[in-house]
């Protein structure tokens, strides 16, 4: 299953994907046996991998471990794309739903893969998009720590209840109760299709209001600064905790309650910019149509890189290929169609774990190797602060080789949009509270156009999802429909 070393990752990793392999293939199966019966017989699935490629649902049953965490994934390649089409190419993403946030680095319009994952205290060892998960949605419950602070989530009251204002017997207030009372969503969400009971989410409120000895305003905005703390602290691990500074990143935020905490979160974490993509609620959904067929194949193939057998090395890397083109054969994809991407893992002799860099198309040589040690260098230095490029006492050691075919599917194509033609649309007003309640504008988000400005306080809103913007901040729309909100 896994050809690469670390013996007890690699077993977990067998494992789990044996576990899982009866019941994925059933599944799967079963949908794929409704679509040819609904359907034309023949019409494509696909299946979203963890590496940020996908799969045919006949592949997913030989290796469905390739699947795991792959829900998060099309939503960061999905918001990369967009955020590209409108000028950023270094962007975090955060994707908030009812549960949690997904947040993602994206440096030159791709973001990082990583193989060391885990699935609670199961390490698997496959290709996935890097993303850190925290317990900070619409629907994570505030409550009372032992020492009588207040905590949001990790837990949430999930779909069913749901939040107090759900109406569906909840008990506990959550974000989205905590938003309602302060007027920073409207009243009835997905167009006036679910009427959201106020009473019940300021009941709610009230009574954890009452423990704290607060008023049940100042326990809605303290459940909303705790819940921005907790995504912030996550962006933090993705960029802080590995040298970057996260002032140098624009964020995209997504998902129907990503942007609900957009502007707290330039306050706290001090970004330039927050990007909010047209329809944020189906920006996961967009990223499955962006990505190509993609298979990863490794070897572990552990030497000193002054003693590295570069034909040896080509010959490992020539057989991935062609496992990589086997596989992509029985996707349809003509070899022509076919493109194999080189990367080998390398770290200093004594080091416990490698860094991934890329080796350059073609034929392995001696040369070619040597670039792969520089590059090795770079990447170090750029990750850790520090290098050895320059010290010949410490050995550079290749460990892992690998190869990803991909077969290129066409993607969708961004339209701009028209200019305004007329007056822009009269905004409606509601109480909201930011620091305190005052009339803020109620722009619906339709209604927009390329080049509009709106300045704080208000909101936007549209089907899915709503976008508070504080005093003091400004939000513009861009060709592409996206809201750019500045200070």
């Amino acid at each position: 299953m896994l050809p690469e070393y670390r013996e007890y990752e690699r077993t977990v990793t067998t494992l789990v994907d044996a576990f899982v392999k009866s019941r994925v293939s059933a599944y799967v199966g079963a949908i794929q046996g409704r679509l040819d019966t609904e359907l034309e017989r023949g019409v494509p699935f696909y299946v979203m991998k963890s590496n940020g490629g996908v799969i045919s649902a006949r592949e997913v049953a030989a290796q469905p471990i390739t699947t795991i965490l792959s829900g998060p994934a099309a939503g960061a390649l999905g918001a990369s794309m967009l955020a590209r089409a409108a000028g950023y190419d270094r962007v975090l993403t955060a994707d908030a739903g009812g549960t949690s946030t997904d947040v993602c680095l994206v440096e030159h319009g791709a973001p990082g893969l990583t193989t060391d994952g885990a699935v609670g205290r199961f390490p698997v060892k496959v290709p996935m998009i890097d993303i850190v998960t925290v317990g900070a949605g619409g629907g994570s419950v505030a409550w009372i720590a032992p020492d009588g602070g207040l905590k949001v989530g990790p837990r949430s009251a999930g779909a069913d209840p749901g939040p107090l204002c759900y109406g569906r017997g909840g008990t506990e207030p959550t974000v989205t109760d905590a938003h309602l009372l302060l007027g920073r969503i409207p009243p009835r969400l997905l167009g006036g299709e679910i009427d959201l009971d106020a009473d019940a989410a300021r009941a709610g409120l009230h009574s954890l209001a009452e423990q704290l000895g607060l008023s049940v305003q100042a326990c809605a905005i303290g459940i909303l600064e705790v819940s921005a703390w907790n995504q912030a602290n996550a962006l933090r691990r993705i960029t802080v905790a590995r040298g970057l500074d996260v002032r140098d990143f624009t964020l995209v935020t997504f998902g129907g309650s990503g942007s609900l905490l957009a502007c707290r979160l330039m306050d706290v974490l001090g970004v330039p910019a927050v990007l909010v993509p047209a329809n944020p609620g189906n920006v996961s959904a967009f990223g499955l149509l962006t990505v190509d067929v993609k298979n990863d194949y490794v070897r572990t193939a552990v030497a000193r890189h002054a003693e590295l057998d570069v034909e040896q090395a080509e010959a490992i890397f020539a057989e991935l290929d062609e496992w990589a083109a086997a596989a992509l054969d029985r996707e349809g994809f003509a070899r022509e169609e076919q493109r194999y991407v080189r990367s080998a893992d390398l770290r200093y002799f004594g080091q416990a774990f490698e860094v991934r860099v890329p080796v350059p198309d073609g034929r392995l040589d001696n040369a070619g190797a040597d670039d792969v040690a520089a590059t090795f260098h770079d990447a170090h230095r750029a990750l850790y602060g520090y290098d050895f490029g320059a010290d010949q006492r410490q050995q550079v050691e290749w460990v892992n080789l690998r190869t990803s075919g991909i077969g290129t599917i066409a993607r969708p194509q961004l339209r701009e949009l028209p200019a305004r033609q007329g007056t822009p649309p009269y905004p409606g007003v509601r109480s909201v509270c930011f620091d305190d309640y005052s009339e803020a504008a109620i722009y619906q988000r339709t209604d927009l156009a390329p080049g509009d400005e709106i300045a704080g306080p208000a909101i936007i809103e549209e089907f899915g999802a709503t976008v508070p913007l504080h005093p003091g901040f400004r939000a513009r729309v861009d060709s592409y429909g996206n809201l750019v909100v500045t200070k």
